[in-house]
């Protein structure tokens, strides 16, 4: 295959059809850098864009590959290129899912053996679970939360969102409950874990809106990080007492802002030169 001809197949294709890369990327689910790339031969669609690519710029799949339009229809030939690719994307996914699977269970394993040694040096000790309620309870915690993103990837950040929001107050009820002292650890606890899980939901839905802008996404995200600490350093102070806002903060902050700044004009200079 020639780089250059499939990507100067795609620019002709693409500008017939009066779409700029910006638009068709944003069908695709890319970014336009990548319809840029393709269209000055420097890399190839991936396999699994190649069909819905095809259909998009009114195409067979076979004619993208060639970088031209066919003299003739070669309808067994194209059903041969399609069926290749689908069962490409499929070999793919079973791997990905596969892959993804080992790692769930390596990762369960894990935590098991971790909550097995925690017992047994426990029951070794004192006779009987004392300390070791802590680190279990926090094991499957973190197996709650974590596991569905292992699992499932992206697809299942949604549902470690969802884990975390649900179990984190009845965790921190079992940890007030574990740990002895006079620490006011459901008070601070609830308060923080509550702002957290906002501002997490709030970057969540960032990068869902503004994926194809990844640095004005973590911009935002940055920018966020300035109320939602304020927030909880009040919130903190309340319960505890001392300043909410000094010198440290006021670094930290200054130190966010510049690099808010950065981002935005990386990005704006980035937008100029693809236009």
């Amino acid at each position: 295959m020639d780089n250059e001809k499939i990507g100067q197949f795609i620019s002709e294709l693409r500008k017939s059809n009066q779409m700029t890369q910006k638009e068709l990327a944003e069908q695709l689910s890319i970014s336009d850098k990548s319809v840029s790339k393709w269209e000055r031969g420097l890399s190839y669609p991936d396999i699994t864009l190649l069909s819905p690519l095809s259909s998009i710029l009114g195409v067979t799949t076979t004619e993208l590959l060639n970088g031209e339009r066919a003299l003739h229809k070669a309808e067994n030939v194209e059903s041969i290129v399609v069926n290749a690719l689908e069962y490409g994307d499929k070999a793919a996914k079973r791997n990905f899912e596969l892959s993804q699977n080992i790692w769930a269970a390596a990762f369960s394993m894990l935590l098991f053996v971790g909550i097995v040694v925690v017992s047994i040096v426990d029951m070794a000790i004192t006779g009987t679970f004392t300390w070791a309620l802590t680190p279990i309870s926090a094991i499957v915690f973190a197996w709650l939360i974590c596991f569905p993103a292992i699992k499932f990837g992206a697809k299942g950040i949604v549902g470690s969102l969802i884990a975390l929001s649900i179990f984190i107050i009845p965790f921190l009820f079992v940890l007030h409950s574990l740990i002895e002292g006079d620490a006011p650890i459901l008070p601070i606890g609830i308060r923080v874990s509550a702002i957290s899980i906002v501002f997490l939901w709030l970057v969540f839905g960032i990068y869902k809106k503004i994926k194809l802008r990844k640095l004005i996404a973590f911009a935002i995200t940055l920018s966020s990080l300035i109320p939602m600490t304020l927030l909880i350093n009040f919130s903190v102070s309340r319960i505890i007492g001392g300043s909410w806002f000094d010198v440290w903060d006021a670094s930290v902050i200054s130190l966010i802002l510049v690099t808010v700044i950065i981002l935005v004009s990386i990005d704006a200079h980035n937008k100029k030169a693809r236009e």
